[in-house]
């Protein structure tokens, strides 16, 4: 069911929510890990995204079994579904944790926010799924998912569905209009040259 949060609308959730950012990604079109990635001289884009999202009392990145990343204060939950894309890294986050609802964020959005994820929180409201938008963009790797939508998530994957938005559509859905001035913590890095332009940015 399709619903839109508009932007100062406060959510009524008063259950536990966790966060967890996908590190678990095959990075074809980087050509190596983006996790591992360099913010600056001596930060990677997953160590800076934990570092702004540690406030969560729930905490996780979710890798693949190749990966050996250990970031304090985060439990590491190796992805069960390696060929199923996010949808694969979600779902074993979910079938993990001991929370109710769980904010994920891709490890290649190095600018997103504690201030976005703390807005995103004060949006959600109990339902399975609720998608942040940027203009007509969903950004679902960056979206609050219920633990109900395991079944979901179980179902789509054994048929091959892999798709974040497909999915979504299955669930009791709403999205979240973002503000254009917060757009910059939806900008994801794929590729050699987004990297070296975003690196130009911060010199």
């Amino acid at each position: 069911m399709r619903n839109d949060v508009k932007p100062g609308t406060s959510g009524g959730f008063d259950g536990k929510i966790g966060v967890a950012v996908l590190a678990g990604g095959r990075s074809l079109r980087m050509g190596r890990d983006k996790a591992g990635l360099s913010y600056d001289a001596d930060t990677t884009f997953l160590e800076k995204l934990c570092g702004r999202l540690d406030f969560f009392p729930y905490r996780y990145v979710s890798r693949n079994v190749s990966q050996h990343y250990l970031i304090d204060g985060f439990e590491s939950v190796t992805d069960d579904y390696p060929e199923c894309g996010p949808a694969g890294g979600i779902l074993s986050v979910l079938r993990k944790t001991e929370a109710d609802a769980v904010l994920f964020v891709g490890c290649d959005m190095p600018d997103f926010s504690a201030a976005e994820a703390k807005r995103l929180m004060s949006l959600y409201n109990g339902e399975d799924v609720l998608v942040p938008v940027t203009g007509d963009v969903w950004q679902p790797v960056s979206a609050v998912y219920s633990v109900r939508v395991c079944r979901i998530l179980e179902n789509a994957l054994s048929t091959g569905n892999n798709r974040l938005r497909n999915i979504i559509t299955q669930t009791d859905f709403r999205t979240a209009n973002v503000p254009e001035e917060f757009f910059f913590n939806y900008v994801n890095i794929n590729t050699p040259e987004e990297l070296e332009s975003f690196r130009r940015g911060r010199s």
